[in-house]
């Protein structure tokens, strides 16, 4: 029984300092996850570190991190997918460079009418 595909959005993140079961603590961000498949919804959340070589414009780049988890939790989970219940069902990931040339584009800005009455 095929009930779609799965649509994710990140409903909120908390960084922290992480202990490491092999050293030093480490700077981290929790992502919380929303996932959605017809009337099944559902939350999980994913570890993620950043790389230490990460650029400056990447690590301030909340876009860019937001959407590397997202594309990381649906390569992990395929259509026939069913949460298991677990908070955290997936392996940590790490942030790497984008590729290059990648380029966040910022929504063109809103004049005061736009903010208000959004157009």
């Amino acid at each position: 029984m095929s009930r779609g595909t799965w649509q994710a959005r990140i409903e909120g993140a908390m960084q922290a300092h992480f202990k490491q079961p092999d050293g030093p603590s480490r700077p981290g961000t929790d992502y919380k996850v929303g996932l959605k498949r017809g009337d099944q919804v559902c939350q999980i959340f994913v570890r993620a570190y950043l790389a230490d070589d990460l650029t400056p414009a990447a690590r301030a780049d909340a876009h860019y991190q937001g959407q590397t988890v997202i594309g990381y939790v649906f390569d992990r989970v395929g259509p026939d997918w069913e949460p298991s219940g677990e908070m955290f069902p997936l392996p940590e990931l790490t942030i790497l460079n984008p590729n290059p040339g990648y380029v966040h584009a910022k929504p063109p800005k809103k004049g005061l009418l736009g903010r208000l009455f959004g157009k």
